[in-house]
């Protein structure tokens, strides 16, 4: 299945990913989205041929994007868990007609391995997006841990973002080869200039079960106690009625303001007003918008999980899991102005690491091992039957 046409000045390199989530779905355009379209469009500059494959959703266009090409599989509804089956059921049939050099495939909720090695004899590189089959079961009650743990033993290639995802693997796959590659932050988040404290922000998906939003409720109850600066949610999610809800049973309606999604200047403003970034996530892979807000100079307070492994504590404070008084104090430490100050520049430094020319040229070096490996192996098995 070739998805996208040769390009002038290709290196012939075709690099399919594997990504459910879409910059323009509605219903979800998350994190790793965003990761999948930044680091494809630096893959197509540099000659490679880069190709999407993600779920329908209502109003999908099968489009080219920064010569990246977007191909959608599955049937769709405004319903995100079963776009999610449905994309899970037609991945087989597309994957095992696929012409490409490597696949990249990201891991899916809820069980996570899509078991794409099995439908393909292209090097498929897993990248745990979603590796948490734990909470999934927790929510469904089956056996997803089991599948995920099976499901991984097929992979030889590995890119988890944290120490805590390789070692997951590890534990499940001794053999596979792995190489941490972080997310990246645009350089625009560097250029936002900090104004005066002006609220606590949280932006992210509004789901509960993830990203903790009831936490926060419950540890800012005891903060607006103390400090008289309000709480900003952004975002959109499944749990957004849930959480108006849950605002007004806590008698917070006039300290905390729902804003809706937040994008572009929007969001830029948002972050320039903000005394600081609350992430009382239960669970991350790898949060792109805790990785936005240092490189608009924001200190963190966080639970202290391993999705966050990658944040200092120079840049964040970090409660215990999940401590919402421990939580709420951390949050009236962190507008102190001299620490803020400190932290703002700590919170800078750290992003610079992680800007996605450099992320990209990771891959690219992963890519380039995978090469080697898959070359070694077929002249292994050319120089075993010349012997026989």
């Amino acid at each position: 299945m070739q998805l996208i046409p040769k390009q002038k000045e290709s290196n012939d390199k075709h690099i399919v990913f594997l990504d459910f989530d879409d910059t323009k779905n509605p219903l979800l355009n998350a994190g790793q989205a965003k990761a999948t379209y930044e680091v494809g469009k630096r893959l197509a500059t540099m000659g490679y041929r880069v190709s999407v494959i993600s779920s329908r959703y209502p109003g999908f266009q099968d489009r080219i994007e920064d010569n990246i090409y977007y191909h959608h599989i599955g049937a769709y509804s405004h319903n995100i868990r079963f776009n999610n089956l449905a994309y899970i059921a037609a991945l087989p049939f597309t994957v095992s007609k696929l012409k490409a050099d490597i696949i990249l495939e990201c891991f899916t909720p809820p069980f996570s391995t899509l078991f794409s090695p099995l439908w393909t004899k292209i090097p498929v590189i897993a990248k745990p997006t979603s590796f948490e089959a734990e909470r999934f079961a927790q929510l469904y009650h089956l056996p997803f841990p089991l599948i995920e743990r099976f499901g991984s033993q097929f992979y030889r290639y590995f890119i988890p973002s944290t120490v805590f995802s390789q070692r997951k693997m590890e534990m499940y796959n001794p053999s596979v080869v792995s190489k941490i590659i972080p997310e990246g932050v645009d350089d625009v988040y560097f250029t936002i200039k900090r104004k005066n404290f002006s609220y606590i922000l949280f932006l992210g998906r509004l789901d509960i079960g993830q990203k903790g939003i009831d936490l926060l409720l419950e540890a800012y109850r005891n903060f607006a106690k103390k400090l008289d600066l309000p709480l900003i949610i952004a975002g959109h999610g499944p749990d957004q009625n849930k959480i108006s809800s849950l605002i007004t049973r806590s008698g917070l309606d006039k300290k905390v303001w729902c804003v809706g999604s937040t994008y572009g200047e929007k969001k830029a403003k948002l972050l320039s007003q903000a005394a600081c970034v609350a992430l009382p996530s239960r669970h991350e892979g790898f949060c792109i918008f805790a990785l936005e807000a240092l490189a608009a100079g924001l200190p963190l307070v966080t639970f202290d999980i391993p999705g966050l492994s990658w944040t200092t504590t120079q840049v964040a404070l970090k409660a215990k899991p999940f401590d919402t008084t421990e939580f709420a104090y951390l949050l009236s430490q962190v507008v102190n102005p001299a620490l803020n100050r400190q932290m703002s520049t700590q919170a800078q430094k750290l992003a610079r690491n992680y800007t996605w020319d450099t992320v990209t040229q990771l891959y690219c070096d992963f890519f380039n091992t995978v090469f080697a490996r898959e070359h070694q192996k077929i002249q292994a098995i050319f120089e075993q039957k010349a012997w026989q």
